[in-house]
Formats: C-alpha cells, sequence, structure tokens
C-alpha cells in the first residue's frame, strides 16, 4: 500500500488534478446539451429507459436510435452507450454531472500517462509530459462535449490495458485483453491497439510479437479484435461504412489528409491556435494530384513516418516509438481505410497527442539538466497558457448558440453551420434571424435537406401547413430516410384532415425508425382515429415499449385495456406537436 500511496505518486496526483480542474472547472456551469449531445443523449430514448433500455443499447448502433436502421454512419459503442446510461440512471440528465464524468475520465488518463511515462522516460519527464497533455486546448471537444467521450474511455481503457499487458503475470494479461474488447466496444480505433502492443514490444522489451512474452498477449488481443467486431454483424446494417465518402479517391484523400494533418491537426496540437470545430466543405479544398506542392507536402509527411519505422525496425529507436506508435490510432479517421462523410476533428486526437506529451516531457527533462529553473519556468508559462486557451475555448459548449457561432467563425462557409445556427435562433425566440440563417444554408448547399426540414417546422408553428408541407417535399426529395421529415408531413396532413395520408407518412417514418417514440405513438393515435384497432395495438404496444415513462403513457395504456376489453375508446384528441 506504501507503494502505491507513495510521495510522487500523490504529488502527481494532486499536480494533475489541480491542472484538470483548473482548466475544465468552468464547463461545469454549462446546463444545454450541445452539438450531437442533443441527439445523443437528451433525445436518446434508450438513455430515458433506465434498466430497459440495456438490451436496445446492446442490440442497436450508435446512431441506429436516432436514425433508424439506415442510419448513414454505422457505428457500434455499446460500453460508451452503458456508460452513459449508468450515469444517467444515477444522476439524470444533468450536463454538469455528465461533464464531471468526462473530466474525471480525463484526469484518470493523466495519471495513467504519467505512470507510463515514468516508465518509459523518468520522472520528471513524466509529470511533466502528463501535466502538459492534462491542459492541451485541442482536448476540449473530447473532455467537454459529452460525446467526446468515446475517446476518452477509449484512452483510459487501452492505457489500462498498456500497464495490465506489462505486468507480466496471468491475471495482468487477462485484464489487459478484457479492458482492450471494452476499449473496441467504446471507439472503433482502438483495433489499432494490438498493432501498437507489437511496437511497445519490440522497442522496449526487444521482443517480437510471435516470441516469448509477447505471443500469449498478441494472440489474446487478436481473438478479443474478433471477438468485440462480431456483434457489429448483428446489430449493424453496414458492419464497416463510415458514411457518404468526403473524398472520391483515395489518392486525393491521401494528398488533402497530409496537408490538413499540418495545418489544421499538427499546428493547434502544438501551438493552441487554430482550433475548428466544422471542416465540412468546401472549407478545405481536395489537393490536386496535378499540384506539385500537395505532392511535396506528401512526400515529407510520408517521409518522416517512414524514418520512424525504420528507426524503429533497425535500432528500436524510442523517439520513433513516440511519434509513430500514438498516430496509429489515426488511421480509421484518415480516409486511407475506411471513407467517411467528415474530414476530420479535433477530438480525433485526443490518444495520437500521446506524441507530443512525450516529446513535451523529454524536451522538458533534457532542458532541466542544462538549465533547470528556465526549464520549470518554461513549463508553468507553457501550461498557463494551454490552460488559458483551454478554458476560453471551452467556452464554445456552454449552449448551442456559442457552438453555431464559435463553428461559424472558422467554417463561414459550411451549411451545417449556418442550419444550426438557423435551428437554434428559432428555439432561442428569434425566427426571423433564424429563418435568415436557414436560407443562407440553403443557399451555401442547395442539396442539403436540413434547413428546409427546419424552415418546414418554423412555418407548422405558425400554423402555415401547406407552405409547411412544401418545404418538407423538398427535405424529402434530399433526404427520404428521415424519420422526423415524415413525422412532421403527417402533422401537416392530419391539420389539413387528410387523414389518410397522414397515416401513411407516420407509417414511414415508424418503419425507417422503428425506435421513435414519436413515430410509433402517432400512427397508432391515427389508426386509431380511422378505427383500425390491430394497426392501434401495434404500434401502441410498441411506444409503451419504448417510452414506458413518457407523460402520455397511462393514457395509452388506459386506452389499450378499453381497446382490449371491447369497450372501445373515443377519438384520441391529444395530438403531439
Amino acid at each position: 500500500m506504501s507503494a502505491l500511496l507513495g510521495k510522487s505518486r500523490l504529488r502527481a496526483m494532486a499536480i494533475l488534478s489541480l491542472a484538470v480542474f483548473a482548466a475544465y472547472g468552468s464547463s461545469l456551469k454549462s446546463k444545454a446539451f450541445v452539438y450531437d449531445d442533443q441527439y445523443l443523449i437528451e433525445d436518446n430514448p434508450f438513455l430515458h429507459e433506465g434498466a430497459a433500455g440495456i438490451l436496445p443499447t446492446l442490440s442497436q448502433g450508435y446512431w441506429e436510435s436516432i436514425y433508424g436502421q439506415d442510419a448513414k454512419v454505422q457505428e457500434y459503442r455499446p460500453v460508451l452507450m452503458l456508460s452513459f446510461l449508468a450515469q444517467t440512471f444515477i444522476t439524470g440528465f444533468s450536463v454538469p454531472a455528465l461533464r464531471l464524468g468526462n473530466i474525471l475520465l480525463h484526469l484518470l488518463v493523466c495519471l495513467l500517462l504519467w505512470e507510463i511515462l515514468k516508465r518509459k522516460i523518468n520522472q520528471e519527464a513524466a509529470l511533466a509530459g502528463a501535466l502538459i497533455f492534462a491542459v492541451m486546448p485541442i482536448h476540449s471537444e473530447a473532455v467537454v462535449l459529452l460525446t467526446g467521450r468515446s475517446e476518452v474511455l477509449s484512452a483510459a481503457f487501452l492505457l489500462l490495458s498498456w500497464l495490465a499487458l506489462e505486468a507480466a503475470t496471468t491475471a495482468g494479461l487477462s485484464a489487459g485483453i478484457g479492458l482492450y474488447g471494452l476499449a473496441v466496444l467504446t471507439k472503433e480505433s482502438s483495433v489499432l491497439f494490438p498493432a501498437f502492443m507489437a511496437l511497445n514490444d519490440w522497442v522496449f522489451f526487444h521482443r517480437k510479437p510471435w516470441e516469448k512474452g509477447s505471443r500469449a498477449g498478441q494472440i489474446g488481443l487478436w481473438l478479443m479484435t474478433l471477438a468485440a467486431l462480431a456483434p457489429r454483424f448483428l446489430a449493424l446494417s453496414s458492419p464497416f461504412h463510415g458514411g457518404i465518402p468526403y473524398f472520391h479517391g483515395r489518392l486525393v484523400a491521401g494528398l488533402t489528409m497530409a496537408k490538413f494533418g499540418l495545418e489544421h491537426y499538427l499546428w493547434p496540437s502544438v501551438t493552441g491556435t487554430g482550433l475548428c470545430t466544422d471542416y465540412s466543405r468546401p472549407l478545405i479544398a481536395d489537393s490536386s494530384p496535378a499540384s506539385s506542392a500537395a505532392w511535396l507536402i506528401f512526400l515529407a509527411v510520408a517521409s518522416a513516418y517512414a524514418l520512424a519505422a525504420w528507426e524503429i525496425a533497425r535500432r528500436r529507436s524510442r523517439w520513433a516509438f513516440w511519434l509513430l506508435a500514438p498516430c496509429l490510432f489515426l488511421l480509421p479517421t484518415s480516409h486511407l481505410i475506411i471513407p467517411l462523410d467528415t474530414l476530420g476533428a479535433e477530438r480525433f486526437l485526443y490518444l495520437p497527442t500521446l506524441s507530443l506529451a512525450a516529446g513535451w516531457g523529454f524536451l522538458y527533462w533534457k532542458s532541466r539538466q542544462a538549465t533547470p529553473r528556465l526549464a520549470s519556468a518554461a513549463l508553468i508559462c507553457l501550461c498557463a497558457f494551454y490552460a488559458l486557451v483551454l478554458s476560453k475555448r471551452n467556452f464554445i459548449w456552454a449552449s448551442p448558440l456559442n457552438f453555431d457561432r464559435a463553428a461559424i467563425a472558422c467554417n463561414p462557409v459550411s451549411a451545417l453551420a449556418w442550419n444550426g445556427l438557423g435551428s437554434d435562433l428559432i428555439s432561442a425566440g428569434l425566427p426571423a434571424r433564424g429563418a435568415a440563417a436557414l436560407k443562407h444554408a440553403s443557399s451555401l448547399n442547395p442539396d442539403l435537406a436540413d434547413p428546409y426540414y427546419n424552415m418546414a417546422r418554423l412555418e407548422f408553428s405558425r400554423g402555415e401547413t401547406i407552405k409547411a408541407g412544401v418545404l418538407l417535399q423538398e427535405a424529402l426529395r434530399r433526404d427520404p430516410q428521415s424519420p422526423d421529415a415524415w413525422i412532421l408531413l403527417g402533422m401537416c396532413g392530419e391539420r389539413g384532415h387528410k387523414d389518410a395520408a397522414a397515416l401513411s407518412d407516420f407509417k414511414t417514418a415508424a418503419r425507417i425508425d422503428p425506435e421513435s417514440p414519436l413515430a410509433q405513438f402517432d400512427a397508432g393515435r391515427l389508426c386509431l382515429v380511422l378505427s383500425d384497432f390491430g394497426c392501434t395495438r401495434r404500434h401502441w404496444g410498441n411506444y409503451l415499449r419504448l417510452a414506458p415513462h413518457d407523460p402520455q403513457t397511462a393514457a395509452v395504456r388506459a386506452w389499450l385495456s378499453k381497446l382490449n376489453a371491447g369497450k372501445g375508446i373515443p377519438r384520441a384528441a391529444d395530438k403531439r406537436n
């Protein structure tokens, strides 16, 4: 016990805790769900079901709870969602409490990184590297955005697995393999960990993956990879699908990503400047294969990593390991393996910036040997600067409007950002400004369905159902798999006394997203209006299963009881808007 609670460990815990809460404490004041948090957490029906949400969480994809089986992006992250389910069961849907969970996980990652760097470099470098990692501005999105927990939680599992596997015991081997499995079920990029550990064993222990001391761990990790990926084939319609490809070819992707990585990943990570939350088109131009400058950048980046790989292979270089190994986790989002619908995001850098943490720690240690006071002063100044920038950066997650404005500030040509701003301005009681923003969004990207849907919502709220219907037809022409648009179209039809057409729209929404309580409720209600009681029982039965705690469930149960008793009930007057 004394070893576990030694002075150095307590000192590291105190310093890192102080740094983390100094940098992130202000983010606990916000009570608003922002960006993906609104859809994946606040509006997620599974998270509102308590223990009953466990099974659907395990059997559904990450986005299917919101967009149904035809979700454009196919991801399976049950451990992540179970962590939210467990926390909301205890603390409710409190944004400060959920963010505190992310912050504590980030602190755990920093402590684990300190332990690892202490073993791989030395104690002085370890504390400096972990301290800088704790306050890097590039981590704001991963830590403060609630759904960024996928990055932080998977990192915690992987670092714990790293330490357990190096314990060289049977218990450590089993624990390490199990923790790795949890990481894969939290974030898909974790599947690169077996390759990471192979490099680790080669560099630090001079063992090849098939040699004694590494063989059992490698076999276990690869078998766990297969076991953790297997449920994807049961839960997802497309087990390895990253959405509509951002690039039209791998060559253009490689050339563009090399330049993008230097300008929008490396530079902001090191300097804390140039941070951006929205990289959607057309902000970043595709690099042309005919461009000599694009090829020079690509060859420079490729040469750096080729040199690192050579140094690892021939000399077991430790600096090369820290340059190359953490960056392996960027491969799944590099567009070189799986085509994605987004160019990149700052949260993807959470694990790769272990490279920078080790580099800063090593530089501090070397500088301290020559000029200890200057090195300490430089470390304090760098951390203070990072913490200040980070604290300011966290402000963008305080409200949806803050996020929208920050996104537009860094990407003024983003139709998605302008659409978000328009929708949130309407929600904030500024419909005229919201409508203007939505029209601007549709002009930036005429193929985007969301602005038309949001304009339809505004017209519907004004009682202009005909205008709303026209706008919804435009939205569905661009995205016919939008359950929300079909539901609203059904409401428009119902207001126009076209009950049969409205029921068809509600049924379409329920078919696209069978897990939508609203689609099931409205379909059941219209079935009742049209005296199709079998249809009513089916859809309302689904509704009660999906939303057992909804305010309307008591009335629905009473109505179904009367139906089942053959007593009949009056036409349902309750209509959701």
